[in-house]
């Protein structure tokens, strides 16, 4: 069972040197030609001349290799072109993207168009609807004021001497009776007191202003007016539907200028007065003259001012503002869509600078016209002042007439005026404020010490009183006029040479065309001015002669710029 030696695949295996059934290892160990060992161990079919040379092991690998070789060549081949048809898919489907991109905000644009119109379609509906509740509003009232009749009753002059008032005070009353009565009974009829065309100004509005002159300061003749007051008061609270008609490019106000009214009168009217839409409103010299309320108070305008959302222009000259107020009157400053605020006359010493203070440091300050004229400011703020102007601020008018300012402020204010390119108006007079600080204005103005100083001037600010002022709306013009204005001096004297240094004659062309262009603007200011020639006797003509007199090069400039065949024929 054990016997391997007539089986033949045993004796194969034995014979490739594996181990034999007996557990020993066939190996031939004789010399081949070449000297060289090797095992005797082969597979059938193998050469039996010996193993193969390097070089054909290196050929087959060769050969191997290349196959690999052109197999891989193969696949990229394959690769490439899949590589080329994804190519060409992605740019034919950024093409369709592009394509529905295109049409995508074609369509975005025209249904946005479409939306815009629609609520634009939307919006003249909204307006006219309305218009039209207003004026159905408007004339429900109209209808129901008919059957109103006016109640307080019509006193004469001589029934309130009889009365025991004074000649004075009767003649008061009566005056101030008719008045509001006119005015009571305009506004029960729909109609604006003051407006002249219904609906079709550039302003309509409620104004009373009573004699100034000699005023009646009696708590007695003012509590025989409230009947014709609480008339008013009811006729201005439902005066809403009236102010509702008024066109977008209308104004609307309210004005009381030295009107009187006892406490209970001035409840009323500021009763009537919240929440109504008057884009101005203007209280003036509700006092006494020594401080004490005879109108309006100074917190009644405040509430009112607080309640209108609409209000741009704010006049309350010569009522007392003390402390208190500051916070709230500048609260309702930059809360408002205010444009132009009138504080005269309303502080006393210290706190005009406290007003002016809060006013320019509390935020950005929006007003374009600010009125702060005979309020004791001194030389506290004029620093905080000149910092502000000299960040060009909206503020295009400034009124700080009668104050406590003297010739340092002056100077400082002027200096920020130098970077200043949006205020138009200054008002600065005042008693402490000499020739010297009107001189140092005046440079910030017009500095003739040379061109360049003139040129860098102040061209937009009017400052009162001063001379060579900027008279027209257009900085360039006014640059114009003074350039020429000190060009016209200098050539009197030909001495305008000698301060053009050594200018290189080839710019010679641009400074002829500027003193043209100069004297143009020349004219424009002197129509604009409506003022004579004064200094402008002098033609351009005579200027250009003085310059060309200049350079003894004018011809090597003409041959310069190819003028070899010019003559000149005198």
């Amino acid at each position: 069972m054990n016997d391997n030696t007539n089986n033949p695949t045993k004796k194969r295996k034995a014979s490739d040197g594996r181990a034999t059934a007996d557990g020993t290892h066939d190996v031939h160990t004789g010399n081949t030609n070449d000297g060289g060992g090797y095992f005797s161990g082969q597979r059938e079919g193998a050469s039996a001349s010996g193993p193969p040379s390097p070089t054909e092991n290196n050929t087959s690998q060769l050969d191997r290799m290349e196959q690999i070789m052109m197999r891989m060549e193969e696949k990229l081949a394959t690769v490439s072109s899949t590589v080329d048809s994804l190519e060409s898919r992605c740019e034919q489907l950024e093409k369709k993207c592009s394509s529905l991109e295109n049409k995508f905000e074609s369509t975005s644009l025209s249904t946005k168009e479409h939306m815009n119109r629609l609520e634009t379609k939307v919006d003249t509906v909204h307006v006219k609807l309305d218009r039209s509740l207003n004026f159905h509003e408007y004339n429900e009232r109209i209808v129901k004021n008919q059957s109103w009749e006016y109640s307080a009753a019509d006193d004469t002059t001589d029934e309130l001497i009889d009365s025991g008032y004074t000649e004075d005070e009767a003649n008061h009353v009566v005056y101030t009776a008719r008045e509001v009565r006119k005015m009571t009974k305009q506004m029960r009829r729909g109609l604006f007191p003051e407006g002249s065309n219904q609906f079709d100004s550039e302003a309509e509005g409620i104004s009373m202003e009573m004699p100034d002159d000699d005023p009646i300061f009696s708590e007695a003749a003012n509590e025989e007016l409230l009947p014709h007051w609480m008339e008013f008061a009811a006729a201005l609270k439902q005066f809403t539907p009236a102010m509702t008609l008024l066109p977008d490019t209308c104004e609307s106000y309210f004005a009381f200028y030295y009107v009187q009214l006892n406490h209970e009168a001035m409840l009323l009217i500021k009763e009537a007065l919240i929440g109504k839409a008057f884009q101005q409103l203007s209280f003036m010299s509700n006092n006494t003259g020594e401080g004490d309320p005879a109108g309006m108070t100074s917190d009644a305008i405040i509430d009112v001012v607080e309640s209108n959302k609409h209000l741009r222009k704010l006049d309350i000259v010569g009522n007392r503002i003390s402390n208190q107020h500051i916070e709230k009157l500048c609260y309702a400053v930059y809360n408002h869509p205010l444009v132009e605020l009138d504080l005269s006359k309303c502080f006393e010493p210290g706190i005009g600078d406290k007003m002016l203070t809060a006013l320019l440091t509390s935020g950005v300050l929006m007003l374009e016209k600010l009125e702060m004229s005979s309020n004791n400011i001194t030389s506290a703020v004029s620093t905080l002042l000149a910092d502000f102007l000299a960040t060009n601020p909206r503020l295009k008018e400034l009124n700080l007439v009668d104050n406590r300012l003297n010739d340092s402020d002056a100077a400082l204010i002027g200096n920020a005026l130098r970077s200043n390119t949006t205020l138009r108006h200054l008002h600065l007079d005042a008693d402490d404020i000499t020739n010297v600080g009107e001189e140092s204005l005046r440079l910030v103005l017009y500095d003739e010490s040379s061109l360049n100083s003139a040129a860098d001037s102040n061209h937009i600010c009017i400052l009162e009183a001063i001379d060579y002022n900027n008279s027209h709306p257009q900085g360039q013009i006014n640059r114009g006029w003074k350039l020429y204005s000190l060009l016209s001096i200098r050539n009197q004297l030909m001495s305008n040479v000698k301060h053009f240094g050594d200018i290189d004659v080839k710019i010679l062309p641009n400074m002829l065309e500027a003193m043209q262009r100069y004297h143009n603007a020349v004219s424009v200011y002197n129509a604009n001015a409506h003022s004579f020639r004064r200094n402008f006797e002098v033609e351009p003509v005579s200027i250009v002669y003085e310059t060309l007199r200049k350079w003894d090069k004018v011809m090597q400039l003409c041959k310069s710029l190819g003028a070899e065949n010019m003559s000149i024929n005198d």
